[in-house]
């Protein structure tokens, strides 16, 4: 740089640092948003802030960094042979910036040893300001750091060029970086950083290339054991070469002496499967009666192919056909329950079933509201069952078990190359995937505000966009949407956009809580009792009336997901005599608490995260990694926390 630039950098240093002015045309936008950043994080640009860990907490940090630390390790070593001997230093941290490896002249190392430019410091952009490491991290890409443009006046004799280091997946998993003094610089030095995270990045995925095959080999049969269809898949030729228990249970087969078999051999009408692998198109609903088993069977087969579209195998997922033994319909993809699988006599119940068949027979969108486990998803495939997209998808969601970084890819779709670690040829959506049918939105009230937008323009225009598309694509869905919490008050709070909350609110609605339906309780509990000693293969059961007394007793706060809950845990600890007694059940709330309590000391959110955090210090003695991944929050968001709760 020239002595004019570096100039103008000071200057807008100290402008900024003395009367909070920042200069951002004397400095690249990089370098001017980071400085932003630094003064929201609150970041001391004259003191020196003690960031570093204790020995035994970065053993391990060490330990769990290992894999990167072995791959890197000789092109660390590789790398510094380009620079040794010019005074300059190669870094190598974790994905928070914390430094697990360094290498470098004596002199450059006693020096940075002093600002905690070693193995155990913490260079996040939170911890040290402006540097080239915790920069990359926040930018997600290469950069280089010079001289003043560090936030922090003792890094002013520092030059530093960092690149992120991501895994196959696309996640970042570490920083490798190299620094020195800023009089030593040189602009290719980057360049060099930048080759050999690249080289780190080719090794970690012939790693991952590698063992690939052997994890797939380990874990494919217990995947396969773990799920609740059967599953049978045969090569191009027809040959078997997987079958779970469950697909063998349902074609009357043993499993192990069906590999290698032809799938004539093992099912009497192949037709199905035999066709997607001279077609090459997915076969969906086919239905199989098993003469040995008696059981009827559907199927649906979908080919298998390689990168180049060539059908190498097909895969046919199994499931036995009960709805269509007992008379029901079974035309839906995934919504199995009707109106009369809800159980309850109550009025609150009667009429929320009343209202539930006016919205199957209306194509407007439909409000669920209700506390957690009340059975709002029940209800919405009731809906969809007894509508005239009876036979079309049905799709759900949870909102809140997404976070905001993928909520949109799974609603909307993307195309391939939108954001690091998208599928080859993209994504379709949960929209796109329910066209012509439903899409169920549970706990909608969790969706940020920003996708709430795109939301409202589907509901208003039948049309969505993928991620990294300037293409619109039309879809046909019913929207039920569910929540727990109150959309109106969300609004009021800024929480939830008012024109969306009255596109929802069009059928309303809501599914009492079941303290507020107790008169259900018993025929609930036996409903439970029956279907859940069938599970556990429990026989002959039968519940005292001070079984069902007790459950009368208890608030149930998490409604009929609880109730059924205890119930299964009654039956587990059931004795021979096969009657289950109050002695049995055990609730998950303290107390238990009993009808018409309410409580009365509500402490606020933010008190309650200050509490945890003070528990979780004292418990684990100020170890900041065993505190950060037992409150599952990074490090460098739980010592913001620390700073903002002013936590001694």
């Amino acid at each position: 740089m020239t002595a004019q630039v570096i100039h103008l950098i000071e200057e807008a240093w100290n402008r900024y640092i003395t009367n909070d002015v920042l200069d951002a045309h004397k400095l690249r936008p990089e370098v001017a948003h980071s400085w932003q950043r630094c003064r929201n994080f609150k970041v001391d640009p004259y003191g020196q802030q003690d960031t570093d860990i204790d020995g035994n907490e970065l053993k391990d940090v060490l330990q769990a960094s290992q894999h990167l630390i072995k791959i890197a390790r000789p092109f660390i070593h590789n790398l510094y042979g380009f620079v040794k001997g010019s005074g300059f230093q190669v870094v190598l941290t974790d994905n928070d910036g914390l430094i697990v490896e360094a290498i470098g002249d004596p002199e450059i190392l006693k020096k940075t040893k002093q600002i905690q430019l070693c193995p155990g410091g913490l260079w996040s952009e939170s911890a040290k300001g402006t540097n080239a490491i915790g920069t990359a991290i926040m930018e997600k890409k290469p950069i280089q750091i010079f001289a003043r443009e560090h936030f922090c006046q003792p890094h002013h004799y520092l030059t530093c060029s960092a690149s992120p280091i991501f895994d196959p997946e696309g996640q970042m998993v570490g920083v490798l970086d190299i620094t020195g003094d800023y009089k030593a610089f040189n602009p290719h030095t980057l360049s060099l950083v930048v080759a050999a995270v690249s080289a780190i990045e080719n090794q970690l995925r012939l790693h991952k290339t590698t063992s690939k095959l052997y994890v797939s080999y380990r874990f494919s049969n217990t995947l396969l054991e773990t799920i609740s269809d059967g599953v049978i898949a045969v090569d191009s030729n027809g040959v078997i070469n997987q079958l779970n228990s469950y697909g063998g249970k349902l074609l009357g087969a043993d499993p192990k002496l069906s590999i290698g078999k032809h799938i004539a051999n093992v099912l009497k009408k192949p037709s199905a499967i035999l066709q997607v692998l001279s077609t090459g198109v997915e076969y969906r609903d086919h239905e199989l009666f098993n003469e040995d088993t008696g059981k009827k069977v559907n199927q649906s087969v979908s080919p298998l192919r390689d990168d180049t579209g060539r059908t190498i195998g097909a895969l046919a997922i199994l499931r036995e056909n009960r709805e269509r033994q007992s008379g029901r319909r079974s035309g839906s993809l995934t919504a199995k329950y009707v109106f009369d699988d809800i159980i309850g006599q109550s009025e609150s119940v009667s009429n929320a079933k009343k209202w539930g068949k006016i919205a199957a027979g209306s194509p407007s969108t439909v409000l669920l509201t209700g506390e957690s486990g009340t059975g709002k998803e029940l209800f919405a495939q009731a809906i969809h069952n007894g509508s005239a997209r009876k036979d079309r998808p049905f799709i759900a969601i949870n909102c809140a078990a997404l976070p905001d970084t993928l909520i949109e890819s799974e609603l909307f779709g993307y195309e391939e190359g939108s954001f690091t670690g998208s599928k080859k040829g993209g994504q379709a959506g949960k929209f796109e995937l329910a066209n012509g049918g439903t899409i169920f939105l549970d706990e909608i009230g969790d969706i940020p505000l920003y996708t709430q937008v795109k939301l409202l323009r589907v509901i208003q225009e039948k049309k969505i966009s993928r991620i990294g598309s300037s293409g619109e694509i039309n879809v046909d869905i019913r929207i039920i949407a569910a929540t727990h919490k109150d959309l109106k008050e969300e609004v009021q709070r800024g929480n939830f956009r008012k024109d969306l909350y009255y596109r929802l609110n069009v059928i309303t609605i809501n599914i009492a809580s079941l303290r507020d339906r107790m008169d259900d309780l018993p025929l609930l509990a036996k409903h439970f009792i029956t279907k859940l000693s069938l599970k556990l293969n429990r026989k002959n059961i039968s519940a005292t009336d001070d079984f069902y007394d007790k459950l009368k007793t208890y608030s149930w706060p998490g409604n009929i997901r609880e109730l059924e809950n205890a119930i299964e845990r009654g039956l587990n600890l059931i004795t021979d005599n096969g009657v289950l007694v109050p002695e049995l059940l055990h609730f998950d709330s303290p107390g238990p608490a009993k009808i018409g309590e309410r409580i009365t000391d509500v402490k606020s959110l933010k008190d309650i995260e200050r509490d945890a955090i003070v528990q979780a210090l004292n418990l684990y003695k100020g170890n900041i990694l065993k505190v950060s991944a037992k409150l599952g929050v990074g490090r460098n968001t739980l010592y913001r926390k620390i700073k903002e709760y002013d936590i001694k």
